[in-house]
């Protein structure tokens, strides 16, 4: 189930997924780099005979969010709906992290509006094997959703707490810019590997598992940029050609 603007949407599989970043000096789990990344291509009837890539798009990717896991399965206890009393008041996000939002209008056109989106909301409201289901609220751009949920009623529990009401259904559809719950696999992993490692898959893998605890991977997948094109190559910062970085896939990634 996907709101924005006006178009019924199709989740596109093998884009949509956890990613996770383990750097070189990464030592502990809450060092690792998670992102979540969502896309989806406008469908039903009008584009049944429009190839993906020529339909209207959007792109949604969740970055900075900290997750206190002990392995990847712990993804399904996310949740960042009610977190206004959690935010520092010097951070300059909140625990959800922020969105970079992309929606491209024009079907087989580059033209994109772009939106920052730092007061969204989510959560995982469950997980079965390798997939969680996701539940975002957000705004491309308008008004604060932090002030809009201020503004909910206030009800008071048999303890005598006052709490806020959650926000229903009703409220994302007459509210929010960007509403959805999709089923949303743990994708992949890129582990950054010094070249001098004799064993780039090997040394991954025993990065990923102490620190993410993943299992077998369905595929591997290794990056060097020294190897690739001279123009890229100029492109890449001296110290990243310095290493390899070795890609773990999981759950199906580039399945359609």
């Amino acid at each position: 189930m996907i709101y924005f603007r006006d178009h019924y949407w199709l989740p596109v599989q093998g884009y949509s997924r956890f990613d996770a970043l383990i750097q070189t000096d990464d030592q502990k789990r809450e060092d690792v780099f998670w992102m979540l990344d969502f896309r989806c291509v406008a469908a039903g009837a009008e584009w049944r005979r429009v190839r993906h890539w020529e339909r209207p798009s959007l792109w949604v990717q969740v970055n900075g969010f900290k997750p206190k896991l002990r392995d990847w399965r712990d993804l399904e206890t996310l949740n960042y709906w009610n977190w206004e009393e959690e935010v520092a008041e010097d951070a300059v996000f909140g625990p959800s992290g922020w969105l970079d939002v992309e929606f491209y209008p024009r079907c087989g056109s580059n033209e994109c509006e772009k939106s920052f989106v730092s007061d969204g909301i989510w959560r995982v409201a469950g997980r079965e094997d390798g997939w969680l289901t996701v539940e975002l609220a957000a705004f491309a751009d308008g008004p604060s959703l932090m002030e809009l949920l201020k503004g909910l009623p206030v009800q008071v529990t048999p303890e005598g707490r006052e709490e806020r009401a959650e926000p229903d259904l009703d409220f994302w559809k007459k509210n929010a810019e960007i509403y959805f719950v999709e089923n949303i696999p743990f994708g992949t992993v890129t582990v950054r590997v010094p070249r001098n490692v004799r064993d780039p898959e090997a040394y991954a893998l025993r990065r990923a598992r102490a620190l993410i605890g993943v299992d077998e991977p369905e595929h591997i997948q290794v990056h060097d940029y020294l190897k690739i094109n001279e123009r890229i190559q100029k492109q890449c910062p001296e110290k990243i050609q310095q290493d390899i970085f070795v890609e773990l896939h999981f759950n199906g990634f580039y399945e359609d």
